[in-house]
């Protein structure tokens, strides 16, 4: 029986493995929290929600999705106890479901992180070369930001984990610094706008509830990422779980706060944010804060973008060390260099790839506002999306064939609720897949066949090395206290 002894997956005590102890609970939620980008989310999803969704009722809507989140990782991080991993999710998936299944997740969802990075470095570089013509009045190519971004993310790829840490902690904080002073202006100067009306379930599921769902749970894409580091992790299956549920929270926190403060402090906040949802956030800012602070939100949208991008980045890299030691890609993306074991060729190549991504989009003089974001991003949602219900339905699974224990609520109802809930998501993003991405374009709409097709290669090439160990790697037999 699984309470007695079960097989776990932990790649600390196998070679070729990533260095154990590199990064900490707090470097996992700040990792994760750089990932959903709060400020720029603010800006765009969900000044979107607002504007096309459910209005003010977004407040409350944050709350109501954290909710079905927090139902999700309580499968999740059942899985977590067994499976330890770079390939994250995959790696659970696998262990539940089976190499084939895993690995066919695990190819999608590099192809979307792969994509996510490339997504944030491109928009890093638009907002920085609007920065730069705002303050200093010359216009610069936005492709030559985004290659910044790139060049900062190969300068980093021998450095470890602890640096892209470091990165990513002072994005977040300058980003929670400025939410916080914004939220105290509007209070001063406005607490007549505070009110519980947002929270009121008329009005949080009031207009269009099904675009203000999608919105909302993009926000917090990637807070389950902190297992992807769990190789890597000071404190084992402890820290990731602490990580992930602190970081639903801390960002749960922000998103209900920062929106709660657009509709405090603006009036009419719907009719603005339908007018123009771009200019909702930088209106707000120079109404409460000054002109001077308008032009800040700018820079502060650079690095919001720009750790989003290590975030991806670090992500993804992860993901193709783990698809490289199921020998599903080149075995060189396992090298690691020095003490620190940093995955440098997989980071390497994980720039080399955004570049290929983004250069037909220079080459073809696109729109990165209305084409090229829309086009990656697209993309990058679905496959969060794919690999949080196989995750949940892999719980399901791994408790029949009884691979794990535990209670029924943990290893079948919650996982269960899960599974339905985002798969209830996954077809309104079907649906209203133009409101998501921003484009009609029907190259656009066919974009998430990319992600399929590498679906199908990695499940259809796994099944054909039956000695392969898969995305959750060499196995070792320990107790369930170990694994605990």
């Amino acid at each position: 029986m699984a309470s007695a002894e079960h097989v776990a997956y932990d790649q600390r005590t196998t070679t070729p493995s990533l260095r154990s102890g590199s990064i900490g609970t707090v470097g996992m939620i700040f990792m994760v929290v750089a990932a959903a980008a709060p400020l720029t989310a603010l800006a765009s999803n969900i000044a979107i929600a607002i504007a096309a969704g459910s209005g003010t009722g977004t407040v409350g809507l944050f709350v109501v999705v954290a909710a079905v989140l927090a139902v999700f990782s309580v499968g999740y991080l059942r899985l977590a106890r067994y499976v330890r991993s770079a390939g994250g999710q995959s790696a659970f998936v696998s262990f539940g479901m089976g190499k084939p299944a895993g690995s066919a997740v695990a190819m999608a969802n590099a192809v979307g992180l792969n994509a996510g990075s490339a997504a944030m470095a491109v928009a890093a570089g638009l907002f920085l070369s609007v920065t730069i013509e705002q303050f200093g009045g010359t216009a610069i190519p936005w492709y030559v930001g985004t290659l910044l971004v790139f060049l900062m993310l190969a300068a980093m790829a021998r450095r470890g984990v602890q640096t892209a840490e470091k990165v990513t902690v002072v994005c977040s904080v300058l980003q929670f610094l400025f939410v916080g002073v914004l939220a105290v202006a509007v209070l001063v100067q406005h607490p007549d706008g505070w009110t519980l009306s947002p929270f009121d379930p008329g009005v949080t599921f009031s207009g269009n509830v099904a675009v203000g769902i999608v919105f909302v749970i993009f926000c917090f894409a990637g807070f389950e990422s902190s297992t992807i580091y769990s190789e890597e992790s000071r404190g084992g299956h402890r820290s990731v779980v602490t990580a992930t549920y602190l970081s639903l929270v801390l960002l749960t926190v922000i998103f209900v706060v920062s929106t709660w403060t657009l509709v405090a402090g603006t009036p009419d906040v719907v009719s603005v944010a339908t007018t123009d949802p771009t200019a909702l956030v930088p209106a707000i800012v120079a109404r409460y804060l000054g002109e001077w602070a308008a032009g800040m939100v700018l820079l502060l949208v650079v690095v919001s973008f720009a750790g989003a991008a290590v975030a991806f980045h670090n992500m993804a890299v992860r993901y193709q060390f783990a698809l490289a030691r199921a020998q599903l890609l080149p075995a060189a993306l396992m090298r690691t260099s020095g003490a620190r074991r940093s995955p440098h060729v997989s980071a390497l190549c994980q720039v080399g790839f955004s570049l290929v991504l983004v250069t037909p989009f220079v080459i073809g003089g696109v729109d990165v506002f209305r084409t090229l974001l829309p086009s990656i991003g697209g993309i990058t949602s679905v496959c969060i999306l794919l690999v949080m219900i196989s995750a949940s339905v892999s719980v399901i699974v791994a408790r029949a064939r009884d691979k794990i224990d535990g209670g029924v609520w943990a290893t079948r109802i919650a996982p269960g609720v899960a599974a339905l809930l985002l798969a209830a998501t996954a077809v309104l993003v079907a649906f209203n897949y133009a409101a998501v991405t921003g484009s009609d374009s029907p190259y656009i709409v066919l974009l998430p066949l990319i992600p399929i097709a590498a679906l199908l290669y990695g499940g259809i090439r796994q099944a054909r090395l039956p000695d392969s160990p898969g995305v959750e790697g060499p196995t070792t037999t320990t107790t369930s206290t170990t694994a605990g």
